[in-house]
């Protein structure tokens, strides 16, 4: 006698079935470009002439290509000081913004997270114009102050641009930061802060003791935003500095897509992906580890 499927079965079959079109879909546009550039990264290809088998040698190239470590150096740089930065402004603003009366803080978060919807191309070109040298409104403001002695080539300095990219990125990231914060502390019970104030704990307390710890969860998901944006940082850097001053600030991306399109070496680009997807990968781990441990329920 043929058995007939449990309830249970035939739901995991129609769910299996709704899934499909999004594995496929999947697979298509991710899995085959991934597994494709792992074959090409064991290649010598120029994009026109066939291909030729090299194994290993692109990845023993990598480790003479100074330009190559300088980027990356650049890139943890860049995506480290800047997620830490915009987590740190978006936590402290969700918790400014969670006291303001509810129409006021509509208008603040709006505001606030506006920056996150400007494309980075616009966002490099808008801090081009304040830290340009001769024209820059920085200067310009720092000179009709009187403090003239403290105008610099923001962007050609060594000792400046680096900051200022991270300053520009920091300024379009934080907005998000602050949104998923602020829906953590929404979600939190008034019942415990009033009984927490009614025991004498100060704001501070509360929010150190009390309200961070709730809000792990959405500090975890803003970190590991902000931070994969900060790794694939490119058309800001490109607009506001081009890789300058002589490719001091130069980032992994703009150097694997200057190998692929400018030398046509998209064996070589290839391996620089697949090593900047392990990269990629060390920090989400890492970033689970920094947030493991208790979570609170309420």
């Amino acid at each position: 006698m043929k058995k007939r499927l449990s309830m249970q079965q035939k739901y995991m079959i129609v769910g299996f079935l709704f899934l499909l079109p999004a594995i496929a879909a999947y697979l298509v546009f991710m899995g085959y470009p991934l597994v494709r550039t792992f074959y090409l990264s064991m290649m010598r290809w120029n994009g026109f002439t066939s291909m030729t088998f090299i194994g290993m040698a692109n990845y023993k190239a990598v480790f003479q290509d100074r330009v190559f470590w300088s980027a990356l150096r650049n890139t943890i740089y860049f995506a480290v000081f800047s997620s830490f930065f915009s987590v740190l402004i978006g936590v402290f603003l969700a918790w400014f913004i969670m006291y303001m009366r509810r129409r006021e803080g509509q208008v603040f978060r709006t505001i606030l997270f506006a920056p996150s919807m400007i494309a980075p191309t616009i966002t490099g070109l808008v801090f081009m114009f304040i830290f340009t040298e001769d024209i820059g409104l920085l200067n310009g403001f720092l000179r009709l102050i009187g403090l003239s002695d403290f105008t610099t080539a923001w962007l050609a300095n060594t000792s400046t641009v680096k900051p200022v990219v991270v300053i520009a990125t920091v300024w379009r990231q934080f907005g998000l930061a602050m949104v998923l914060c602020f829906a953590g502390l929404q979600g939190v019970p008034n019942e415990l802060i009033e009984s927490a104030k009614l025991d004498g704990a100060s704001d501070t307390n509360i929010f150190t003791r009390i309200l961070l710890p709730l809000i792990k969860p959405q500090i975890e998901i803003a970190t590991m935003f902000t931070l994969l944006t900060g790794l694939r940082i490119y058309d800001s850097v490109v607009s506001l500095t081009a890789g300058g001053p002589a490719r001091f600030t130069v980032v992994l991306p703009m150097w694997i897509v200057e190998n692929a399109f400018t030398y046509s070496a998209f064996g070589y680009a290839s391996m620089m992906c697949v090593m900047f997807i392990f990269v990629v990968l060390t920090f989400i781990i890492l970033i689970r580890l920094a947030f493991r441990g208790e979570r609170y329920e309420y």
